[in-house]
C-alpha cells in the first residue's frame, strides 16, 4: 500500500465507519513508533496528521531526543538523509519521507492494524443491529439456499432460515422479499462472522404481523394476549380492547377484512382466527374454540383443565380436522380441554352454561 493510497484510505474509512479521523491517525501513529522501534532500537513520540485538501500523511516527531541516534552498524543510503533532518525544527513531514525501511514496516502495520479495527467495529456495529431488531419484524431479501436451509440478507445482517423456521411446503426463490422476525445471534465461519437465527414459524411473527397492520395496537388503544400457531395451516390470537368504544375483533380483521388479509398473505395464506380475550376462564375456553359454538363450560382450577359441553353436531367443529382446533384452543388459553356432546337435558355437574353468571 503506498504512502498516497493510505490517506486515501483512511478518508474512504472515515467516510464508511462510525471511527473518527483522530482515531485512524493514531493508528498511523503507532505504526511508525513501532516500526522505528523495531528498526532503530528506539520509540519516537510520533503524532500522524492529514494533509488538506492533497490527504497526504504528515508525521510529526515531537520528541526525538532518542530516535535520531545512529543505531549500530552502517546504517542504509536512503536512511542518512531522513536521519539528518532535524523534525523538531522542520515541523511535520510526509510519511513518504521516512526512512525506507521503517517506511515499509509501519505501512505494513498499519495497514494491518486499520484492517483489525476496521472488522471490529464493524462486528460492534453487526452485534448492536442484532440485539436492537432482535424479536422484530424485518423485511429481508433472500439469497440463496444451501441444505435446505435458506440465507436472506436483513439490512447489514445476514439471517439464517433453517428448515424448522420455515412454513411447511412454503417455496421461497432468490430474491424474493420474506417477512421474517429476528431471533438470537451467533458466530458462524469459526467465528469470523455474525448470523442471525430468522423465523417464520413462531408465533411473534404472527404477532408482529399484526402490529405493522393493525395502528391500535402500537398505539395502545389494543392489546394482543396470547397467539398460537400451526404454521402454514392455521392460528389463533386472543385480543384485548383497553377502551371500551373500541372492538378489538373488528379493529384486527379491518373493515371488508382487509387488515388480515394482509396478514394472511405475509403468511402464505395461513388461516388466523381472532377472538376477544375475556378474564373469565370458562368465557376464553369458549372463545378460543370458534367457530363451534359452545353449550356449557367447567373449570377445574386444580387439574387447570377445562371439561367443555357441545351440542353434538358440532363436535367434530370444536374439535377439528385431526384434533386442530381444539389443541390451538389449550394452547391459546393454557387450559387442558375436554370436549363432550351434550346428551340429554342436563348439563355435566359443575359446568356453566354460557351467557350465565359466573
Amino acid at each position: 500500500m503506498p504512502e498516497a493510497s493510505l490517506g486515501d484510505s483512511l478518508r474512504l474509512i472515515e467516510a464508511e465507519s462510525e471511527l473518527s479521523q483522530e482515531a485512524l491517525l493514531e493508528v498511523v501513529a503507532a505504526a511508525v513508533r513501532q516500526a522505528w522501534l523495531e528498526e532503530r532500537g528506539s520509540e519516537p513520540l510520533v503524532r500522524a496528521t492529514l494533509e488538506q485538501p492533497a490527504g497526504n500523511i504528515l508525521i510529526d516527531f515531537l520528541d526525538m531526543a532518542e530516535s535520531t541516534q545512529e543505531p549500530a552498524g552502517e546504517p542504509a543510503q536512503g536512511d542518512c538523509l531522513s536521519l539528518s533532518h532535524q523534525p523538531s525544527a522542520t515541523g511535520p513531514q510526509p510519511l513518504a519521507d521516512l526512512p525506507p525501511g521503517v517506511l515499509r514496516r509501519a505501512l505494513r502495520l498499519a495497514r494491518a492494524r486499520l484492517s483489525r479495527l476496521v472488522r471490529e467495529t464493524r462486528e460492534r456495529k453487526l452485534t448492536g443491529e442484532a440485539e436492537e431488531h432482535r424479536g422484530q419484524l424485518v423485511d429481508s431479501i433472500v439469497e440463496r439456499v444451501q441444505d435446505q436451509t435458506w440465507f436472506l440478507r436483513a439490512g447489514d445482517l445476514q439471517a439464517v432460515l433453517a428448515l424448522v423456521e420455515q412454513i411447511p411446503g412454503e417455496r421461497l426463490r432468490r430474491g424474493q422479499h420474506l417477512k421474517v422476525v429476528l431471533m438470537e445471534s451467533r458466530r458462524a465461519g469459526g467465528g469470523e462472522y455474525l448470523q442471525v437465527r430468522a423465523s417464520r414459524t413462531s408465533p411473534l411473527l404472527l404477532r408482529r404481523l399484526l402490529e405493522a397492520e393493525v395502528p391500535e395496537l402500537t398505539e395502545g388503544t389494543l392489546a394482543v394476549r396470547a397467539v398460537a400457531r400451526e404454521p402454514g395451516e392455521r392460528a389463533k390470537v386472543a385480543v384485548e380492547s383497553l377502551r371500551p368504544e373500541i372492538d378489538a375483533k373488528g379493529a384486527c380483521i379491518g373493515l371488508r377484512g382487509v387488515r388480515i388479509r394482509n396478514v394472511v398473505a405475509q403468511l402464505g395464506g395461513e388461516k388466523v382466527d381472532v377472538l376477544e380475550w375475556a378474564s373469565d376462564p370458562a368465557e376464553y375456553v369458549a372463545r378460543a374454540l370458534a367457530p363451534a359454538p359452545v353449550l356449557a363450560v367447567k373449570i377445574d382450577e386444580e387439574s387447570h383443565r377445562a371439561t367443555v359441553t357441545v351440542a353434538p353436531d358440532v363436535l367434530s367443529l370444536a374439535i377439528g380436522k385431526e384434533g386442530q382446533n381444539a389443541r390451538l384452543a389449550a394452547r391459546l388459553t393454557g387450559w387442558r380441554i375436554d370436549i363432550h356432546a351434550h346428551e340429554g337435558s342436563a348439563m355435566p355437574a359443575g359446568a356453566r352454561e354460557l351467557g350465565q353468571p359466573a
